[in-house]
């Protein structure tokens, strides 16, 4: 029985023994009429201990049930607003709380109290709930699903609305799970993006030494020397034909070779290669003996006379 039968029980009570009284009255005697009116006043004294008696039994277990949804009484407390609710809190527990002793449109002072502590433990629930949906956009299965920031900021909003400390704790260990993430993640990039500047300012540094030495081996080419082969003209005066150039190691011309007998033979000179000055160079000629001079051709068994002059 709740409050509100009990509260239907004692009207009925009530008119009932008035109307045994009016009707004591109407049938019998003063003396009768005194003697019922004594036995329901205690009747009705009876009744009324009795209503009360489980009034108080009802508050008591009214408290007791929704003391029980906290971690704490919260019932004639002060700080009713930060009790949070008790460890693994069930839905279920609450919702029959409430159909029990939650009481629609009351006046009474009490009740209010009754009404606001069962709709402050089903806001808690509430708040849990939805704190783990935000969480597991980011952190579901025991893995992290997600590290995008926003989505992360409400899920930590979400989480410190809980005032139960061990969901709080829950969830929180989720999220810090996920910025671990998040930094290794963050880490990596910046390792990322130091290789990569290293490697364009080593690459950039490259870049310079390659145009640093480019002048150098261009001026290393443009200052060797040109060598040009040099080359001695020959007239043809002295050789009968037309001039012709010719490679100074090439200039060496052979000379005529006087027939070889036992008699006297002409020495043979080195032929002195042209000069590099320039222009018409005269060949040179070893110098042969001047005047008529004798020797023997053995194979035409015979000798000769003349003068070297008629070998030119």
């Amino acid at each position: 029985m709740n409050l509100k039968e009990m509260i239907k029980n004692k009207k009925i009570v009530t008119a009932s023994i008035a109307v045994l009284l009016v009707a004591g009255v109407a049938v019998g005697g003063k003396v009768y009429a005194d003697n019922q009116k004594a036995q329901e006043q205690e009747r009705i004294a009876k009744v009324e201990k009795d209503q009360q008696a489980k009034e108080k039994q009802l508050k008591t277990d009214t408290e007791k049930a929704v003391n029980d949804l906290f971690e704490k009484a919260i019932i004639d407390n002060k700080d009713a607003e930060k009790i949070a609710i008790k460890n693994d809190l069930k839905d279920d527990t609450v919702k029959k709380v409430k159909e029990q002793y939650f009481v629609e449109k009351t006046n009474d002072a009490w009740q209010k109290v009754i009404n606001d502590s069962i709709v402050n433990a089903d806001n808690q629930l509430k708040q849990i709930d939805t704190a783990k949906k935000a969480v597991e956009k980011v952190f579901k299965d025991n893995k992290v699903v997600n590290t995008d920031q926003k989505n992360i900021d409400a899920a930590k909003k979400e989480v410190d609305k809980i005032k139960n400390a061990k969901s709080k704790k829950e969830l929180s260990d989720k999220l810090a799970k996920v910025k671990q993430e998040v930094d290794r993640k963050a880490k990596e990039k910046e390792k990322k993006t130091e290789s990569k500047q290293n490697d364009t300012e080593q690459s950039q540094v490259k870049q310079e030494e390659v145009q640093q030495e480019q002048p150098v081996s261009q001026q290393q080419v443009t200052e060797q020397p040109v060598y040009q082969e040099e080359v001695a003209t020959t007239s043809n005066n002295d050789w009968g034909g037309q001039a012709q150039q010719q490679p100074v190691q090439e200039q060496v011309q052979s000379v005529p070779t006087p027939p070889v007998s036992g008699g006297n033979q002409a020495p043979e000179q080195p032929v002195t290669p042209p000069s590099s000055g320039g222009g018409t160079q005269q060949p040179s000629y070893p110098d042969y003996p001047i005047g008529e001079q004798t020797g023997d051709i053995p194979e035409n068994g015979g000798s000769w006379t003349g003068g070297w002059e008629e070998v030119k």
